[in-house]
């Protein structure tokens, strides 16, 4: 029978054997250790998502990022090149909602930000495994184990470094810019997310011409309205309807007064219409030309709202005539409804205007309290026709007709996107775009003509950037702003920690003194068994010259295992130190790691139960604790302690791996930063016998297991 290998061509068989060579040779690290006499080539790239599996467009972007480095190389430079993944954002949000059913962002914080950002945690990097079989198979060098992911600390704090560098620059700010949104994901999106392959959808829905009623009384020239003259606007957006506050005009066109014909005489027979000269949406054979009027003898008239909304002290500046450029006589009736919550020219115009801001959307995209009251608590596609059915009633809706447009969709939920101004940090992109585009000069594009065209026009109609998401699973802007309008913007963990607002106390560790359970090598954790392992003699002169050292640091307060050895120590201690009962307390949080079935038997059998000291994090022994178990319960003291006493020079006493943890948790350290810690520092006997130090511990955001992260809710 054949076997698959010989299927094989040639040409993959020796593929196959170059990369066999390469990896039994270590020839990519030869590489990088060789003499490089260029010295270095930077090389950056955009990392993947490992949500999914390589395509053809990835693997071949992959191939040609390879060549460069190993080009360079051979010429002389040395070129790292460290894997990367990315890891935060809506793409893997969305993916996760999916898995757990969540249809909303409401649903998400119902459910907690904290699970959910676990389960970002835990799906984010699904798919690595078959991205480490791709890349090696096309021969690409690079340090995949060693990957950086952007969820790391490490990471999300450079992020934090470069937002406080720009700040410093003067280049962030907070701002309300009107911004495509997708009210299902309740965030918004960058220009580039807006402007990808298939977000614009061809959709048909009915477009409305509306009458707007002008104050009587009004004069324009030898013109005055009365009761029954309207203006007339149309929109494609009738939800946005109750936001009006402006209708806007083109002072250069030429708008006609047309009076409705009374075939039958009657009172209510006197309607008038306002309308672009341009556009014939009034038959002749039922309106006929009462009057022509320049655009700029319309600007400040005065029309009735459709509805009544809640507006701030600028009201006065609202419900009125203005002239915009954007308007044009191409479409529609030459006037443009505007409201400046929901529009992009119709923000700008707003600014200009100096007009109120008043939302009448929520964050999911149903009306909020500001709006009329028949509309309150409706999606906002809903509304829309909710208030088309309230104008046709009131004999407001003039007309009314489907009409096909291209419209943007979230390409990753597939919402169709509205308009809205949201408040948000930005980086001024204006104030450095004459830079960039200088710096594109020096470039060596490939096609050239990139250089001039496509990125040079996208370097000159770049708009500042929008930093800012609504979202959970990401990096935490880190920005504080107080409510006097001041704002700290902090570049680094240890930054926070100093901005953290401390209890003023100190913390001092001891292990016990010597034991006889470490003369013997014998593992004792269970609370039962400790009093057959006293202090030897040793142990207890060790505890007394500790209390000759602990003497200049004033304790206040003392804690302790209540294990045999620990006690006693501790009593040693306080006795030397004239520490009072009531400060001399013990906790079960500080008892040894237990180690289950390996209680009483030989320290070797216990450690060699594992294969290194970092499965011990994850791996209980039978009937036994994880060190992730124990450093939660020393690190829960840790922190109670700092929560309830202030301005207390406290002493811990305890074991070896609880100490050895309390540190951890004091320095919010990573799993494996925990173990190189302790391998760096003596190994297996980590803290020795009656040996005190001081612990260096500021309160951090950390996750459960009090390691530092910077996500939400920490």
């Amino acid at each position: 029978m054949e076997s698959q290998n010989d299927n094989k061509s040639q040409t993959a068989k020796r593929e196959e054997e170059t990369l066999k060579f390469w990896q039994e040779n270590d020839i990519f690290n030869k590489t990088l250790k060789k003499e490089s006499p260029k010295g270095e080539f930077v090389f950056h790239e955009g990392p993947p998502f490992a949500t999914g599996l390589p395509h053809y467009g990835s693997l071949l972007a992959s191939i040609i990022k390879d060549i460069i480095p190993r080009y360079k190389t051979m010429r002389g430079f040395h070129v790292r090149r460290r894997w990367g993944w990315d890891c935060h954002g809506l793409p893997i949000e969305n993916m996760v909602e999916k898995s757990l059913g969540i249809k909303s962002k409401k649903e998400i914080e119902e459910m907690g930000v904290e699970k959910f950002n676990e389960t970002c945690r835990a799906s984010v990097l699904s798919c690595a495994g078959d991205w480490k079989k791709f890349v090696e198979r096309i021969a690409r060098w690079v340090d995949f184990d060693n990957s950086y992911k952007t969820m790391d600390v490490s990471y999300m704090e450079s992020v934090w470094w470069a937002i406080k560098q720009i700040h410093e620059k003067g280049l962030l700010y907070e701002g309300r810019k009107v911004l495509m949104y997708c009210p299902r994901c309740e965030t918004p999106l960058a220009k580039a997310e807006v402007n990808m392959d298939n977000s614009y959808k061809d959709i048909t829905e009915e477009a409305v011409t509306v009458k707007f009623k002008l104050k009587s009384g009004q004069k324009i020239g030898d013109f005055t309205t009365d009761n029954n003259t309207y203006i007339l606007a149309w929109t494609t957006t009738p939800w946005t309807l109750p936001a009006n506050l402006v209708l806007a005009i083109n002072e250069k066109l030429v708008y006609q007064v047309k009076s409705q014909k009374s075939k039958v005489k009657t009172t209510d027979q006197n309607l008038k219409i306002i309308i672009a000269k341009e556009r014939s949406l009034l038959a002749d054979s039922e309106y006929e030309l009462e009057k022509e009027l320049k655009g700029e003898d319309l600007i400040g008239l005065e029309y009735e709202p459709l509805y009544e909304v809640a507006l701030s002290e600028e009201k006065e500046k609202a419900y009125r005539i203005a002239a915009a450029e954007f308007v044009t006589a191409e479409s529609g009736t030459g006037v443009v409804h505007i409201a400046p919550m929901y529009g992009e020219d119709d923000y700008k115009l707003g600014l200009e205007l100096v007009l109120p801001v008043t939302p009448l959307l929520d964050q999911s995209a149903h009306y909020n309290a500001n709006a009329p009251e028949f509309i309150r608590g409706q999606y906002y596609k809903k509304g829309g026709k909710l208030v088309k059915e309230d104008l046709e009633k009131r004999g407001l809706l003039f007309a009314k007709a489907q009409h096909t447009h291209s419209y943007p969709h979230c390409h990753r939920c597939d919402t169709p996107l509205i308009y809205n101004a949201l408040s948000s940090w930005f980086i001024n992109i204006q104030k450095v775009k004459d830079r960039l585009i200088e710096l594109n000069q020096t470039i060596n594009w490939y096609p050239s003509h990139l250089k001039e065209g496509r990125f040079l026009n996208n370097l000159k109609s770049a708009p500042d950037w929008n930093i800012s998401r609504n979202r959970f699973w990401a990096s935490p802007l880190p920005i504080w702003k107080c409510k006097c309008g001041n704002c700290a913007v902090i570049g680094s963990i240890e930054e926070l920690k100093k901005h953290t607002k401390k209890s003023g106390n100190k913390y001092f560790a001891i292990r016990h003194g010597e034991a006889e359970n470490n003369t013997k090598s014998i593992v004792s954790t269970k609370f039962e068994n400790s009093e057959q392992y006293p202090l030897t003699e040793l142990g207890r002169k060790q505890a007394l010259a500790a209390a000759e050292e602990l003497k200049s640091k004033k304790i206040d307060l003392i804690f302790y295992s209540d294990f045999s050895r620990t006690k006693e120590t501790a009593e040693i201690i306080a006795g030397a130190l004239g520490i009072s009962k009531d400060n001399f307390m013990s906790d079960e949080r500080l008892r040894e790691v237990n180690v289950g079935v390996f209680e009483g038997k030989t320290d070797k059998e216990y450690h060699t139960y594992f294969k290194n000291q970092l499965e011990k994090f994850h791996k209980a022994p039978p009937e036994g604790e994880t060190l992730n178990e124990l450093k939660k319960r020393v690190g829960d003291f840790l922190y109670e302690t700092e929560n309830e006493y202030k301005d207390k020079n406290i002493l811990i006493v305890s074991h070896d791996y609880p100490l050895w943890m309390v540190i951890s948790a004091a320095l919010g350290r990573s799993e494996k930063e925990t173990v190189v810690m302790r391998e760096e520092n003596g190994g297996r006997d980590f803290i020795k016998n009656a040996k005190f130090f001081e612990l260096d511990f500021t309160p951090a955001p950390h996750d459960r297991n009090y390691v530092t992260d910077l996500h939400r809710p920490t």
